[in-house]
């Protein structure tokens, strides 16, 4: 595969949830040029994004935290958020893709930021001398560092948003760097196995600085860079955990930096205070009869079947399903397959997810039990009647939970 065609599909992947409703917003038209710029995954791109973080002569905080990994990244620094907030620092969180609202990309203590304020950080990056080379997502992430910049915070949690080493994220040497888990998944970008993958996200590590691992064994590549770099480094184990949470990777993770960091707070204790608040997209029981779950690889599926095997394993599990174009279906369903009972595939009308046929015929030769032509509102009305003993489950794709959310006018 060419470098063009891996580009082609990373700017695919980044932009994959952006626009997701009919009717545009005021930012979605403002947006919609920019994002048919071409995206570049090179090493003279990168070098650029470094030349213009240093044209914009930026206001940077006393912490940044830097958070990359297969999955777990958006919960980690989700919990990061609300715990430094409450304890009076001023944050500022960037995190990728959105559910409902572009907005949730961008927030400062836990408020996303202005359409208004976005646009006009947009455009004054149309002064950098290499602006016409940057793809949607460079730019969005050279907007954010500038908004973080102009609000003087306390500190700027940052999520990769795919690999690391090439990432605008790291254009900055970050306080804190944490790999959350390493698997399987963007290999026709990051290379193939774990391996690989390793290399491309420990390029955010750096020499003297914390640097946090979390879930699973830990690929040789990035051991290599730890012997080189020599961080002061922590293996997270979840085990030891006195927190039952769906999320444990994402809370050791959170907790482990906290009392690295931030000792004078009370990292349990603070958590525990979240409850709810942690799982928006996530395992989130949006119905007592209905779970919403962003599971979009292999390992986030594996463990969705694992929380409802643990926690119903005596209902009847009814899926509602869909997988972003680029996906294998096969990598999706087959971990749900001995545990769903039948199966919803809606047509969400967007060329960004594969056709509800396709899905459709893909489990009818498993032998799996399919209903054909339901939308989304025709399901909403199913779950809304709470039928005895029975569990929906949607995951699969941003993009379906962001259309969930908004049917039920949920908001983030």
């Amino acid at each position: 595969m060419s470098i063009d065609q891996k580009s082609k599909i990373r700017f695919t992947i980044y932009c994959q949830s952006f626009l997701q409703i009919k009717e545009l917003t005021k930012l979605e038209k403002f947006f919609a040029p920019i994002l048919e710029k071409k995206n570049n995954f090179r090493e003279s791109s990168f070098s650029k994004l470094k030349k213009a973080v240093s044209e914009l002569k930026l206001n940077k905080p006393s912490q940044i935290i830097s958070v990359t990994g297969t999955n777990g990244k958006g919960s980690t620094l989700e919990i990061l958020s609300q715990v430094l907030s409450n304890n009076n620092y001023k944050v500022g969180l960037f995190t990728s893709p959105h559910l409902i609202k572009f907005n949730e990309r961008i927030k400062i203590n836990n408020r996303a930021v202005s359409d208004k304020e976005i646009i006009e950080t947009f455009k004054k990056l149309e002064n950098l001398s290499d602006y016409k080379s940057f793809n949607f997502f460079q730019l969005l992430a050279l907007a954010c560092f500038v908004i973080f910049s102009n609000r003087t915070l306390d500190i700027w949690l940052l999520e990769v948003g795919l690999g690391g080493r090439l990432d605008p994220v790291n254009c900055f040497d970050a306080d804190v760097s944490v790999i959350t888990k390493i698997a399987l998944d963007h290999e026709e970008i990051l290379g193939k196995g774990r391996e690989n993958i390793g290399k491309e996200k420990a390029g955010i590590i750096r020499s003297d600085q914390v640097f946090i691992y979390g879930e699973g064994l830990i690929p040789n590549s990035v051991k290599k860079v730890v012997d080189k770099l020599n961080p002061n480094f922590y293996k997270v184990d979840n085990s030891s955990l006195e927190l039952e949470n769906f999320h444990n990777n994402s809370v050791g993770i959170a907790k482990k930096i906290l009392d690295v960091k931030f000792k004078e707070i009370n990292s349990l204790n603070e958590i525990k205070k979240l409850k709810g608040n942690l799982n928006y997209g996530r395992c989130h029981k949006l119905r007592k009869n209905f779970i919403v779950d962003a599971s979009h690889n292999n390992d986030s599926v594996k463990n969705l079947q694992k929380f409802i095997s643990n926690n119903h394993s005596n209902s009847q599990i009814i899926a509602i399903f869909t997988c972003n174009d680029l996906k294998k279906i096969e990598d999706l369903c087959m971990p749900m397959m001995d545990i769903v009972d039948e199966w919803y595939v809606p047509d969400l009308d967007s060329n960004r997810v594969k056709s509800s046929s396709l899905i459709n015929k893909y489990l009818l030769s498993k032998g799996k039990i399919v209903n054909l032509g339901y939308d989304l509102s025709q399901l909403k009305e199913k779950i809304d009647k709470q039928e005895k003993n029975s569990l929906y489950v949607a995951f699969g794709s941003f993009i379906l939970m962001g259309k969930i959310y908004e049917s039920y006018d949920f908001q983030i």
